[in-house]
C-alpha cells in the first residue's frame, strides 16, 4: 500500500490523487494554502494549514473496498451519515471525549493545554471523517481519508469558541490500517 499525504481542498469532490501507485510506504506534503480560522475587525487574520488527505490505494475493486469502508466505521463505532453512491462516506459532525479508536485523545490529536494539561485529555472533540473512493486504470481502488476535528471545553459552556486541533496522523493511520486487514482477510473468514 502507498501512502500519501495530500492537501485536501477540492480532494473528495474532485476525486482522488491520479498519481497513486502500489508500492512502498512513501508520504509526501503538497503545497498548501492556509486557511482563515478568525478574522475580527480589531484582530489581524490568524490561520490554519488546510486539512490534508492521507490516501492509499488496495487491489479490490472500489464496490469492495466501500463494504470494507463501512465496516471500518462499524468496527470503531462511527455512525456514517455521508454515503452517497459515488461520494465520501463517513460522518462529518460527530464527538468524543478522552478516547476514540481504542486510544487516548491526546495520542490522536493536538488542541493546545491549559493549566491540567492537553486539552484533549477532556475537552469534547468534535470530529469530521471521511473517507473518498476512486477506481484506478489498474482496477484498484484509490482511497482517501480526511479528518478535522475542533475541541470545546464543556466546563465553560456550550456557547464557547471551538479550538482548532491538529491532527497526529494516527487516526488516518489506524483507517487505512483496519482497512487493508478486513481486505487482506481471506473471503468468508
Amino acid at each position: 500500500m502507498r501512502v500519501r499525504r495530500l492537501a485536501a481542498v477540492g480532494l473528495l469532490s474532485s476525486g482522488l490523487c491520479a498519481a497513486c501507485a502500489s508500492g512502498g510506504t512513501v508520504i509526501e506534503k503538497a503545497e498548501r494554502q492556509p486557511v482563515p480560522i478568525y478574522q475580527g475587525p480589531e484582530v489581524p487574520t490568524m490561520y490554519s494549514d488546510a486539512p490534508r488527505a492521507v490516501t492509499g490505494e488496495f487491489a479490490p475493486s472500489p464496490t469492495v473496498v466501500r463494504a470494507a469502508v463501512r465496516q471500518v466505521f462499524a468496527d470503531y463505532s462511527i455512525p456514517v451519515t455521508a454515503d452517497a453512491a459515488n461520494g465520501p462516506i463517513g460522518n462529518p459532525d460527530f464527538y468524543r471525549s478522552r478516547q476514540f479508536m481504542g486510544r487516548p485523545m491526546t495520542e490522536l490529536v493536538s488542541c493546545g493545554a491549559g493549566i491540567t494539561g492537553p486539552n484533549a485529555a477532556s475537552y469534547r472533540i468534535f470530529i469530521s471523517l471521511l473517507v473518498s473512493t476512486r477506481a484506478t486504470a489498474s482496477g484498484g481502488t484509490a482511497v482517501g481519508v480526511l479528518f478535522q476535528s475542533t475541541a470545546r471545553d464543556l466546563q465553560q459552556g456550550t456557547s464557547n469558541d471551538r479550538l482548532v486541533c491538529a491532527s497526529s496522523g494516527r487516526i488516518e493511520q489506524l483507517l487505512l490500517e483496519r482497512l487493508r486487514l478486513l481486505l487482506e482477510r481471506p473471503s468468508g473468514g
